[in-house]
């Protein structure tokens, strides 16, 4: 069963619990005039198959939880922070601080991403067509991030766990506490199901690897300065 929903004549807490009202009986539900609406598909559990007509602001799937959700356009800041579970993907690019704390699941975004991707990730999956911003896997934890364009400046910064992949000579420059190494037969394994699940045409032989490093990690205050201003 489809339903259409129309975002000019509901409010985001209508939406959301219309939402998780239709979830579990195999329903495809399409957002129509989104217009770049906050806080879509926030706190929405179970089984349910979402179109999004168009962009979503900030938010989209945030605590997500198995729903499969398609937006057309381009998503905001902080789309799948929290997800526990389902899918995202997104046809165009997606703002910064995507899937921060993602615990599980998938976000596939299809254009470019901006800065801090996966920032203090705990697990799933993370793959961004397009390029990054920078200090993407920020303090990540778990999971896996695949980043198959261009790669900002300090990528896997101050990492505990989890892996990076990316394209060899992609990256600007690489964080601290982390190292490179080459792609192992779990890797390759790994990237070739994601790839093939998602109609991503790419050759995992073409990526290596960003880690934590082993043993005591080591951390730099950063001190910043002041310069005194003359009183107006």
């Amino acid at each position: 069963m489809v339903e259409e929903l129309d975002l000019e004549k509901i409010g985001e807490r209508e939406l959301n619990a219309r939402l998780q009202a239709l979830t579990g009986n195999s329903h495809k539900v399409i957002l129509r005039n989104t217009h770049a609406r906050h806080n879509i598909a926030v706190n929405v559990s179970g089984e349910l198959e979402i179109e999004v007509r168009g962009s979503a602001g900030f938010y989209c799937c945030g605590f997500m939880n198995g729903p499969h959700t398609f937006v057309t356009g381009n998503v905001g800041w902080y789309a799948a922070d929290n997800m526990l579970g389902g899918k995202l993907v997104v046809q165009n690019n997606a703002g910064s601080n995507l899937a921060p704390s993602m615990i599980g699941g998938t976000v596939v975004v299809r254009g470019s991403a901006g800065s801090r991707v996966g920032y203090g990730l705990k697990g799933g999956a993370v793959i961004v067509c397009g390029n990054v911003g920078m200090l993407t896997g920020q303090q990540m934890l778990g999971g896996r991030i695949v980043l198959l364009g261009n790669v900002g400046e300090r990528t896997g910064e101050s990492m505990y766990g989890g892996v990076i992949f990316y394209r060899r000579g992609a990256v600007t420059s690489i964080g601290s506490n982390i190292r490179v190494r080459p792609m192992e037969p779990a890797d390759v394994e790994a990237l070739t199901a994601l790839f093939a699940e998602n109609a991503i045409q790419a050759d995992p032989g073409e990526f290596e690897c960003l880690v934590p490093r082993p043993g005591k990690q080591t951390y730099h205050l950063f001190k910043p300065e002041f310069t005194p201003r003359e009183k107006v």
